[in-house]
């Protein structure tokens, strides 16, 4: 199935088509690239890493979820 016209997928490829001599070690992967995320949440109000968070929404989005759990 092709992605949607509004879909960020082309643009993902067309970031990695700008390392085609790259090897996988080379390029950080996606964990590593959202551990780089900055916690804006209070300390003490927090259950879960971000990093975390991000992965398992990166994974909803990538399933085709669109809405936060217990949204719409």
């Amino acid at each position: 199935m092709p992605a949607d016209a509004s879909s960020p997928i082309p643009l993902a490829f067309d970031q990695l088509r700008e390392h085609p001599g790259a090897v996988p070690g080379e390029i950080p992967g996606l964990l590593e690239r959202l551990a780089e995320v900055p916690d804006p949440r209070d300390p003490r109000g927090v259950r879960h890493a971000l990093v975390v968070m991000l992965a398992l929404t990166a994974c909803a989005v990538l399933a085709g979820g669109d809405l936060p759990a217990g949204g719409g």
